[in-house]
């Protein structure tokens, strides 16, 4: 085929050369045009949100938007639940205390707002590095617990307001003793790649899944937003009681061997087609039948992965 023919399957862009060829001939291979299609058992491919489909992670945007915000249910069971103690419990809800309920104007400048926001940033970090990946993300997720579930359905929809508005880069958290100061991402964007890819996968009769390990409700706002089917898209979701939401999982954490073993549960079949960014990502890239792609955000150990596995590695994509 050539490469005009190639384009007008799926838009070139950012993508390597080889990468886009090797996705159009998969697509044209398993997809409508292929004389074994069957609409019963549609060929599967499956992109994680973290880096795959967009840059920068959806799960910690929401998070420093609820802490910024303020947008926190808290009581005893909150901190016990979310803060180790020797990660400055006290120190924190007696700073939260001290915030919560007033306005933006009135606390941006307190040192309490400086030692509640830069302690909260810091657990998040210190869990990531310290613990792993998925004591992480249930600190995100668990940000929800004790609201409604109709003002979480709200908050996600300003959440992405806020964060598709804001320039991509980085902001500096100023310290708040005894908490050190730290820089986190800001703004979030889907790739372009992505959503053409979302496309021509739709055209050509995939059944596309996405999966990240955000909470589930922030997922599925996005998925809304991009005309993405939301019954598709897998994340970390939290029980419920009396409408609200509690810290314990429905099920497993979609992180890495759980990442695959969620999409698995809920599809059944491996893909053809599988796109990730870091090691969380490894299980699912390694489960794919066909075209895995490593989308390169800095992971020296999937890009390792990578390598060994013989999977394509993809540079920056637009945004």
């Amino acid at each position: 085929m050539s490469e005009h023919a190639n384009e007008d399957i799926l838009p070139l862009g950012a993508w390597r050369p080889e990468i886009h060829a090797a996705l159009v001939d998969t697509i044209t291979r398993f997809g409508i045009t292929s004389p074994d299609y069957d609409p019963e058992r549609p060929p599967l491919a499956l992109i994680d949100c973290d880096g795959g489909l967009m840059h920068h992670d959806l799960g910690e945007a929401m998070m420093r938007y609820l802490i910024t915000r303020r947008h926190l249910n808290t009581d005893r069971g909150f901190w016990n639940v979310l803060i180790p103690d020797r990660m400055g419990r006290d120190a924190l809800s007696a700073a939260h205390k001290a915030v919560a309920g007033r306005s933006d104007a009135e606390v941006r400048d307190t040192a309490a707002f400086r030692r509640y926001r830069a302690g909260m940033f810091g657990v998040h970090e210190s869990l990531r590095h310290s613990e792993d990946r998925t004591a992480a993300c249930l600190f995100s997720a668990r940000l929800l617990r004790g609201l409604h579930e109709r003002t979480v359905a709200d908050l996600v929809e300003e959440v992405l307001d806020y964060e598709l508005d804001r320039p991509l880069s980085s902001e500096d958290i100023p310290a708040g003793p005894p908490f050190s100061g730290i820089s986190v991402p800001s703004g979030i964007r889907v790739y372009h790649e992505m959503l053409g890819l979302l496309q021509t996968l739709e055209t050509y009769g995939f059944s596309t899944w996405l999966i990240g390990s955000a909470n589930l409700y922030v997922m599925r706002a996005l998925a809304r937003r991009i005309g993405f089917p939301e019954e598709r898209v897998l994340g970390l979701e939290l029980q419920t009681q009396s409408g609200r939401y509690t810290e314990r999982p429905v099920d497993l954490i979609p992180v890495g061997e759980d990442k695959l073993e969620l999409y698995l549960d809920a599809v059944g079949r491996s893909p053809v087609i599988a796109l990730g960014a870091s090691m969380s990502d490894f299980d699912i890239l390694e489960n794919c039948e066909g075209v895995s792609v490593v989308v390169d955000q800095g992971d020296d150990e999937l890009l390792a992965q990578a390598e060994q596995n013989g999977w394509f590695v993809q540079g920056a994509l637009t945004v």
